[in-house]
């Protein structure tokens, strides 16, 4: 497959997997836009290593998941500026909060809702007609374990990602017939920033350190080794590339196979 003139739009840019699979794509040959809610350091940090490995700027915009008016303009500022449009849409953006149902408030659970899973179908909404004009698209949405198993304490969160495999397979039986494909990757904790507030939670019940917790973790995997932002940014690659023109509607977990046993 020839990368050549192929655009990315990777939200959640400026973290730990977003870098990762911007930079994979961006080493595999495909132009890479970002979007984040703000031009943070690590956003700056992402477009140096896009230009290093490319040669090219990385376009950047900044965008609020949460405003839906925000999502608007993000998409006709990047139809202005990317004409030939999106080819390939990562929605990897995603909030999370560890609460009991009770402590959960209104406004957290729709800002979860409206982060992880209508931002994805926005988006997608939005740059699907520029993907079946060429007869040839990506969406890859990033779920998680928590959208094929539950936890206690994270009913916002697995809500919406349970939600996220279920809009990947409606938006690929869809999109099917125009070559578009829409796959969802479900990973279990990668040691990001990302986790920290979870692990900080666990710290209050059980006195454990965030690296003792982590090792519990681990030691839960049957691999005994947590996925890394590196091998879902590669995996995001392989679902572009030709190889998986027919693979649609899939649902892949990448978790060392925790979510088998």
């Amino acid at each position: 497959m020839s990368q050549k003139g192929r655009t990315a739009l990777v939200t959640g840019f400026g973290g730990c997997i977003g870098s990762a699979i911007a930079v994979s794509l961006a080493e595999a040959g495909f132009g890479v836009v970002g979007t984040d809610r703000s031009l943070s350091d690590s956003v700056k940090q992402n477009m140096e290593k896009i230009k290093k490995i490319s040669g090219k700027d990385a376009l950047f915009f900044e965008c609020d998941l949460l405003n839906r008016a925000s999502i608007d303009h993000l998409f006709s500022t990047i139809a202005s500026k990317v004409p030939s449009g999106i080819d390939i849409l990562v929605n990897n953006a995603a909030l999370t909060e560890r609460r009991t149902m009770e402590e959960k408030t209104v406004e957290t659970w729709d800002n979860e809702m409206a982060v992880n899973l209508t931002a994805p179908f926005l988006l997608s909404k939005h740059f699907v007609k520029s993907m079946k004009e060429k007869g040839w698209g990506r969406i890859i949405n990033m779920s998680s374990t928590n959208g094929l198993l539950t936890w206690p304490c994270l009913i916002g969160y697995c809500t919406s990602k349970t939600g996220l495999v279920g809009l990947t397979k409606a938006i690929a039986a869809e999109m099917a017939p125009h070559g578009v494909t829409c796959n969802a990757i479900c990973p279990y904790v990668v040691d990001t920033p990302f986790i920290h507030p979870f692990l900080d939670s666990l710290k209050k019940e059980t006195g454990q350190s965030r690296e003792e917790s982590l090792e519990g973790i681990r030691n839960s995997v049957p691999t005994k080794t947590l996925t890394t932002p590196k091998q879902i940014g590669d995996y995001v690659v392989f679902l572009c590339s030709s190889a998986a023109d027919n693979m649609t509607g899939l649902t892949t977990p990448m978790d060392g196979g925790f979510s088998i046993v």
